[in-house]
């Protein structure tokens, strides 16, 4: 299958639009440099949300632990930022062998960011599948799915909470 804006093969299109593609990588790490800086500066609290890998995952940024050094706590790191990572319920999940690798991948020590003293890794969000049982990667729900963000009036914050398809075409969504 081809997308119709540039004639790629739409698995192809789909690689190349997550945000740690060879393509994004540049703006990618400025952005998160940026926003890193908008974090320390104005003492905030950053969070991306992303998407159209067809995918459900959180990513995490945070300050690089030194050898013998403690890490430094959430709500201290200015460099903690979770990516969550949705996609819209319409779009299909990519084959199960690009899920397979992408769930392997994650697992991966990530240094592009260690210039900046960042350290990135995924969240093993999925402790099991929609029917109940273990999931093929903790890391990567290959379901159509969409996120729920809510403002909390309590804390003031955001609450994020990724609804997945319990089957496809039939609408009802699990947390």
């Amino acid at each position: 299958m081809v997308n119709k804006f540039n004639a790629d093969a739409e698995l192809l299109d789909d690689l190349n639009d997550h945000w740690t593609a060879k393509s994004h990588k540049k703006e990618r790490n400025e952005l998160i440099e940026w926003m890193q800086e908008l974090a320390l500066v104005k003492r905030l609290r950053v969070t991306f949300l992303s998407g159209d890998v067809h995918c459900a995952a959180v990513g995490l940024l945070k300050t690089l632990a030194k050898p013998k050094e403690d890490s430094v706590s959430p709500g201290q790191d200015h460099r903690y930022m979770l990516n969550v990572v949705t996609s819209a319920i319409v779009n299909t999940p990519p084959p199960n062998g690009v899920l397979t690798m992408v769930g392997l991948l994650a697992d991966k020590k990530h240094r592009t960011m260690h210039y900046t003293d960042t350290d990135e890794c995924m969240v093993p969000l999925f402790e099991r599948d929609v029917n109940g049982s273990a999931p093929k990667s903790r890391f990567i729900m290959g379901r159509r799915n969409w996120c729920q963000v809510q403002y909390d009036e309590v804390t003031g914050g955001l609450d994020f909470r990724i609804r997945v398809e319990r089957e496809k075409g039939i609408g009802a969504t699990v947390e």
